[in-house]
C-alpha cells in the first residue's frame, strides 16, 4: 500500500489544560485506550469528551483491526471532539484533535475541502498558542502529508515538504516538544535522503534511551525500534514497510484498492467549510 498519512498523530498532547483530571485518564496512561474512551465519554464533561477523542484516535489509528473499524473509530473520535467543543469552544486538546481527525477523513475521501478545514483549525490554534510545539508540529505534518500526494496537491493546496521541514524544526526547538512530535518528525525524515535518514536514526536512539512513561509512549517506541532496524539495513523496501507500519490510520486509505468501507463521509461543521 502506498504510504499516506494525511496528518500526524499529534492529537496526543501532553496532559495540559486539565486533561489529567478527566475520568479515564489513568486508563489512558496505562495504555488501555478503549476503556479510557468509554469511561471518559460517560463523564459528560468537556475534558472527558476531549480525552475520549484522544483515546479513540489512538485505538483507531494503531489498534483497530480492519478498515471499517478504523473509520468508525475515527468518526466516533470526531463526535467526541465536537461534544467537547460545544461545551468548551476553547478546549485546546479537543481543537487540535478535531483538526487532525478531520484531516484523516480528508485523506480517506480525497476531498480538498477537508484538507483546508484541517489547516484552518490548526492555524487558528497557532494564533492562540504561537509557542506551542504540538500545534506547530501539526501544521508541519499537514504540509508533509499534502506534499506526499504529488505536485498537483502541493500546487492546489499550497503545501511543500520544505515548509514541513522548517516547521518541524521550529517545533522541535520549543520547550514543550515531546515524544509524539519526535515520532512524527522521525517518520518524516525516514522518507528523505541519506542525511535525513541518518538524522532519524539518531533521534530514534535518543528517544529509546529516554524511554517512555505511559502506554502511548511505549506503543510509539515499539514502532520506532522496528523503524530503526529498517533504517540501519539501508534497504528501501524494508524501510518503506516499516514506515507503513508506523503510520496511524494507514488502513483507511482506499486509494487504488478494491476493498471499500462503504462508510458515509463525516460531515464538516458548517462554520469550518
Amino acid at each position: 500500500m502506498k504510504y499516506l498519512s494525511f496528518l500526524l498523530l499529534l492529537v496526543l498532547p501532553a496532559p495540559v489544560f486539565a486533561q489529567e483530571s478527566a475520568v479515564g485518564w489513568q486508563y489512558y496512561l496505562a495504555g488501555e485506550f478503549d476503556t479510557a474512551r468509554s469511561m471518559a465519554r460517560t463523564s459528560g464533561t468537556p475534558e472527558g469528551y476531549a480525552l475520549a477523542c484522544r483515546a479513540g484516535m489512538v485505538a483507531g489509528g494503531f489498534l483497530e483491526t480492519g478498515r471499517a473499524a478504523a473509520v468508525r473509530s475515527l468518526h466516533q473520535a470526531l463526535k467526541d471532539c465536537e461534544q467537547a467543543l460545544i461545551a468548551d469552544p476553547n478546549s485546546y486538546v479537543a481543537g487540535l484533535s478535531h483538526a487532525i481527525a478531520i484531516g484523516f477523513e480528508g485523506l480517506r475521501l480525497r476531498k480538498a475541502s477537508y484538507a483546508r478545514a484541517s489547516r484552518r483549525e490548526i492555524e487558528a490554534l497557532i494564533d492562540k498558542y504561537p509557542d506551542n510545539a504540538l500545534a506547530t508540529g501539526a501544521l508541519a505534518g499537514w504540509h508533509a502529508a499534502v506534499a506526499r500526494e504529488g505536485w498537483l496537491a502541493r500546487l492546489f493546496l499550497r503545501a511543500s515538504r520544505s515548509d514541513a521541514k522548517t516547521l518541524y524544526r521550529q517545533a522541535m526547538d520549543m520547550p514543550d516538544a515531546e515524544l509524539p512530535l519526535y515520532y512524527e518528525y522521525i517518520r518524516f525524515l525516514a522518507e528523505g535522503d541519506k542525511a535525513e535518514r541518518l538524522e532519524a536514526i539518531g533521534l530514534i536512539q535518543s528517544a529509546i534511551n529516554k524511554g517512555a512513561n505511559d502506554g502511548l509512549g511505549r506503543l510509539l517506541l515499539t514502532r520506532c525500534q522496528n523503524l530503526l532496524k529498517a533504517l540501519e539495513s539501508g534497504k528501501n523496501r524494508q524501510i518503506q514497510e516499516a514506515i507503513d507500519k508506523a503510520t496511524p490510520f494507514i488502513e483507511i486509505d482506499e486509494w487504488g484498492t478494491r476493498e471499500k468501507t462503504d462508510v458515509s463521509a463525516y460531515p464538516l461543521r458548517e462554520a469550518l467549510r
